[in-house]
């Protein structure tokens, strides 16, 4: 009997899960995709095209040819419920898609829901709608940008938004602000946390520490405390969070993100794997980073056919860290691993052909 496998989002696990069908098809499960767009944006190349290195083709995969390679369908479509008695997901096309098995794999909303609905206001998670939208805002950038949150990825864009205004000759003094409720790159190593600071003040980024933001209205950003700076333009990478349909769906969760096991099957449904940043494994303390989920995607396939199998399942073994290979807004980059950090001529080369062949692939 053949099982009807449901795959919700084109995150990157689902990407490299795709991948691994490719070389390994199985006859007996009929797959289908469903994913608002009929592109997924690669994350570690949005800095770059924020830059204006990268063309916006340059940093997407090519969903369609991916589930045709797969022998999956596509669909088009957001999911907007999830009904886990039931097993099915409706989309926001009015449609209902049932399953057999389903994982989610949808990333999460990097700014917190009080966020204003205005084009001078871009969430930059999930990215492909951010791609979209920084090609308009873009064309001007007079007004100052602020990004509120200082980890690694706003980091990354704060040196992408200085790059691409210097690039359009727009001058040092237009305030490019990060801003952080604590302290930034606070899960950084400390040379990696002093090599980017001192970079960032050489870039002329304003940085703001331990500034709760209150609000933004009319090209000002304001915070608790009741100062403010200007920025007509904000970018939020902060305050993460899953999708309202997704906390609210029944599956048992941590601060709203479902919570699974190592095999990455929920720990309250076991017809349901959640994987990439959509998940909590807090016996694991995986960060929320794209490597992790891109190295999930073959063990999500393989368990998820081996369920449909009634067969053993793989545990997912997190590395203990990777090699972060951080941006700098012009053609440069910075390299960190095990708190070693390191800055040669050659990183923008090596990072650039890694993103491209995973992208290409």
């Amino acid at each position: 009997m053949t099982a009807n496998l449901l795959l919700i989002g084109g995150g990157h696990a689902h990407i490299t899960a795709l991948r691994w069908l490719q070389k390994h098809p199985c006859p007996d499960v009929s797959l289908t995709l469903v994913s608002p767009r009929a592109y997924a944006v690669y994350s570690g190349m949005v800095p770059g095209f924020v830059a204006g290195h990268f063309s916006r083709s340059e940093v997407e995969i090519d969903l369609a040819r991916l589930c045709t390679g797969a022998c999956a369908d596509i669909i088009h479509d957001s999911i907007i419920d999830l009904d886990p008695i039931r097993k099915r997901a409706m989309g926001q096309s009015g449609k209902s898609y049932s399953y057999d098995l389903a994982s989610i794999d949808v990333g999460i909303v990097s700014a917190p829901p009080s966020v204003p609905d205005s084009k001078m206001d871009l969430t930059v998670k999930p990215m492909s709608p951010f791609v979209e939208a920084w090609a308009q805002v873009s064309e001007n950038l007079s007004g100052g940008v602020a990004i509120v949150g200082g980890g690694l990825g706003g980091v990354e864009l704060a040196f992408a938004v200085r790059h691409k205004m210097r690039s359009k000759g727009l001058p040092d003094t237009i305030p490019v602000s990060l801003v952080d409720q604590s302290k930034i790159l606070s899960a950084s190593s400390p040379s990696l946390r002093r090599a980017l600071r001192k970079r960032l003040i050489s870039a002329g980024v304003h940085i703001l520490e331990n500034t709760e933001v209150r609000r933004h209205h009319d090209g000002q950003l304001k915070w608790a405390s009741g100062g403010s700076l200007t920025a007509e333009l904000v970018l939020w990478t902060a305050g993460g969070r899953a999708h309202d349909w997704l906390a609210q769906s029944g599956l048992k969760a941590r601060n709203g993100f479902p919570v699974v096991a190592a095999s990455l099957l929920s720990i309250s449904h076991p017809d349901i794997f959640i994987a990439g940043d959509a998940a909590s494994l807090p016996d694991m303390r995986v960060p929320k980073a794209g490597v992790y989920a891109v190295r999930q995607g073959p063990i999500l396939m393989q368990n998820m056919i081996a369920k449909s199998q009634g067969a053993p399942l793989q545990d997912f073994t997190p590395q203990k860290d990777y090699l972060k290979l951080v941006s700098l807004g012009k053609r440069a980059a910075i390299a960190e691993k095990w708190g070693l950090t390191v800055q040669l001529p050659g990183l923008w080369g090596l990072k650039t052909w890694i993103d491209r062949c995973f992208v290409q692939d």
